[in-house]
């Protein structure tokens, strides 16, 4: 039997897993069929030998294969790969993001339900990532679309990769992110306004005269000031510089949060935050409460939780949440109608919600 471990090679990436990363791998040979139904996988004693995994990472491995139907355990054999019932692979599935955000709970979470539902339809499932900074070559994502590719899911593409997108020809999407008026490529959108409203409603039934919304001054952001204007509630920007090399996790939580707000004056905080940044969010709590301020008691924190915060974070926010899972689904069913139907349905809207925690709870 060929031990399909000596064509697993394994490049750490501050991301992906080993775990993940063979998980994937096994799927991928068995969707190409260079795994037949029927044939014996590695043991469990094999691929930690093989691997360097320990028993209890390896045995994750096969209860995945399971799981997603692609193996079973059969007693006195071991973990048999399934039939793919005379199912062939259908295409191939690329899904790109900003390498800053690989890893973080938002995108990983709608990745696994894209991975999940794609595979299980035939179709090969692959992750690349691009950098947010304009001089980017972008030779990965060119090397990737050289590939046999079906369609490209492209979350918060810049216009330097709608450009390399529209130039290659492949079928493509957009999630979240900006439209260029020249594109005429389907995009799923948020659609916060009923999460503002609710916002905005919280903070009149709180008594909250002012807000102070923090913003990336190089980002695009969402605003929340003609909802409070509405409810006679004033409202303000803070603008947060950041470094040439971006707004990752340190510049976003050390500079642009807990920096931007370990001078701010006591007297100058604003009675309420509404952070349009998890990092941000991140740092400036750090601060705070390095500082001895309190939460909410001298201030009130909301934040716009999946820009790279996982929804609790030291005490639970009042966020602006999209649930990822539902988000993935959504996704999901898009992409499989424009790669089964052969035609572009029109987009759904990915609806956050508004929920209240610990650092506006009235």
């Amino acid at each position: 039997m060929r031990n399909i471990l000596n064509d697993f090679h394994f490049v750490p990436d501050g991301a992906t897993t080993l775990v993940d990363a063979l998980c994937r791998f096994i799927k991928e040979e068995i969707t190409f069929g260079r795994i037949a139904g029927g044939e014996k996988l590695p043991t469990i004693g094999e691929i930690c030998k093989e691997t360097g995994l320990t028993f209890a990472q390896a045995r994750r491995v096969t209860e995945c294969l399971a799981r997603e139907g692609y193996a079973c355990s059969r007693p006195h054999v071991g973990t048999v790969v399934l039939s793919r019932k005379g199912n062939v692979l259908r295409g191939r599935v690329l899904f790109i993001l900003p390498d800053i955000d690989m890893g973080r709970y938002h995108p990983s979470q709608v990745i696994d339900t894209l991975s999940r539902r794609l595979t299980a339809s035939g179709y090969a499932f692959s992750v690349a990532t691009f950098s947010l900074d304009a001089a980017d070559s972008l030779a990965v994502l060119k090397s990737e679309l050289l590939r046999a590719t079906d369609l490209v899911i492209a979350a918060r593409a810049t216009p330097q990769v709608q450009k390399v997108l529209a130039e290659s020809g492949v079928d493509h999407f957009f999630l979240y992110g900006d439209k260029l008026e020249s594109n005429d490529r389907p995009w799923i959108r948020i659609s916060i306004e009923d999460a503002l409203a609710q916002f905005a409603d919280h903070c009149l039934r709180a008594g909250v005269k002012h807000v102070a919304q923090v913003r990336n001054e190089r980002a695009d952001t969402l605003d929340a000031q003609p909802a409070l204007a509405e409810r006679g509630i004033d409202s303000s920007w803070m603008t947060i510089s950041c470094s040439k090399e971006g707004w990752g996790r340190f510049d976003g939580i050390v500079h642009c949060g807990y920096e931007a707000f370990a001078t701010v004056s006591r007297a100058s905080i604003p009675e309420l935050l509404l952070f349009w940044d998890g990092f941000f969010t991140q740092g400036a709590t750090m601060a705070f409460l390095a500082r001895g301020i309190k939460i909410p008691e001298d201030v009130k924190i909301v934040t716009f939780s999946n820009a790279g915060i996982v929804p609790v974070y030291i005490k639970p926010f009042t966020r602006i949440e999209i649930n990822p899972v539902e988000a993935g689904e959504k996704v999901a069913d898009f992409a499989l109608a424009i790669l089964t139907r052969g035609r572009i349905p029109r987009p759904p809207q990915i609806k956050p919600r508004y929920v209240i925690g610990e650092t506006f709870p009235f």
